[in-house]
């Protein structure tokens, strides 16, 4: 991708062949299709925007409609989670300033949000793409794009996002000191401006996030997603995650582990947010339930309450893990459709499987690998009938 690439895909004719392009099949099939009526380069540029459009519409519901460079593509917040943080975590502000802003993720859902946007980015080629996706969305009237380093910058804005650079040397890190901009220039910023929000990778460091800084975790349809970390007004009084789409929101300090209990009739999967905020203490007296080891973030309870922070599972049985003794269930039980999870179990679920009879249809089981009274356990689950 180069600034040309750029020039050539925002021209009506690239436009035209975008739309009808479909880049199924054999690639070089495709691309030789292309050629016939594109230079070698410009068949390529097409293509690859093509792909990359397919992969960003799963993050935002108007892909074809924008252009993408696939390291932004790959660091750019979901469509769902970047409206849900403009709507809930900056409601009262009217103007927000998005730093290091990339292909506009963050930026378009700010404007959508009725927010006028000050979107900064450094790198000639995302400003550029920035550009495009604002104006192609319709919102150049609410964001203006500004091709600079932020550090260079002074900003009328009351609040500030920032999502810095997590690769150093081409390689992703989850350390705060190994970001673009170093995490100290945009703490800095907390000085300068009301409220900071800050837009980290989840398996950061803890002990990194400064003192006075709220920390918090977004999932979305059961996946981990980014830590954001307040200062000023958008810190929060304590740490709290948060599940998309059912905006389910759970918060309170941190603790170590709930109350330890066998398993009961129900097991329980907390969602990834709440595990990593370390909540799970919270959701455990939320659901009645507790955990079956407390290094092990999976509870059980006498029953199952509907819960967004959780799956629950019907308890069908539960014994340390032994092939034979799993292959006598799933015979007992007739044909079923097996998923399987696993945490602290060394049992390789992929090669499990290979093991087991694949009969497929009757019944969905959910196999459950972990760990109890110090030797690799097994539950065979399965969602209670609504």
């Amino acid at each position: 991708m180069s600034l040309e690439a750029v020039d050539f895909l925002v021209s009506q004719k690239a436009q035209e062949e975008l739309r009808l392009l479909k880049p199924a099949g054999e690639p070089l099939r495709v691309l030789a299709g292309l050629r016939r009526r594109w230079s070698a380069d410009e068949a390529a540029w097409l293509y690859d925007q093509a792909l990359l459009r397919r992969r960003a519409a799963a993050k935002f519901s108007e892909a074809d409609l924008m252009l993408f460079e696939g390291e932004a593509l790959e660091q750019a917040s979901s469509e769902a989670v970047a409206a849900w943080r403009a709507r809930e975590l900056l409601a009262p502000y009217e103007s927000v300033a998005d730093l290091g802003s990339g292909i506009g993720g963050d930026a378009i859902a700010f404007a959508r949000a009725g927010k006028e946007v000050l979107a900064v980015e450094k790198n000639p080629l995302r400003a550029a793409i920035l550009r495009y996706n604002v104006a192609a969305l319709g919102l150049s009237e609410r964001v203006s794009v500004v091709e600079a380093d932020w550090r260079d910058l002074s900003f009328e804005q009351r609040v500030v996002f920032a999502d810095p650079a997590r690769r150093k040397q081409g390689r992703r890190s989850v350390r705060l000191r190994d970001m673009e901009p170093p995490f100290e220039d945009v703490l800095a910023l907390s000085e300068r401006v009301e409220g900071l929000l800050v837009k980290l990778a989840p398996a950061l460091d803890k002990d990194e996030v400064p003192a006075g800084a709220s920390l918090g975790f977004v999932s979305l349809r059961g996946e981990l997603k980014e830590a954001l970390v307040g200062l000023g007004s958008l810190a929060r009084k304590t740490t709290w995650a948060v599940a998309l789409p059912a905006q389910a929101c759970l918060q309170g300090p941190e603790f170590p582990a709930a109350a330890v209990s066998a398993p009961r009739s129900f097991i329980y999967e907390p969602d990834p947010a709440v595990i990593r905020a370390g909540l799970l203490h919270k959701l455990a007296a939320r659901l009645g339930a507790a955990q079956i080891n407390e290094r092990v973030a999976y509870l059980s309870g006498d029953e199952c309450r509907n819960d967004p922070l959780a799956g629950c599972w019907r308890i069908l049985r539960h014994a340390p893990y032994r092939l034979k003794t799993l292959r006598g269930w799933l015979n007992e039980l007739g044909p079923a459709s097996l998923d399987v999870k696993r945490r602290h179990n060394p049992v390789d679920p992929q090669e499990l499987l290979k093991r087991l009879p694949q009969e497929g249809g009757g019944r969905r089981l959910t196999l459950f690998l972990t760990r109890l009274r110090g030797e690799p356990w097994m539950i065979l689950a399965e969602k209670p009938q609504s």
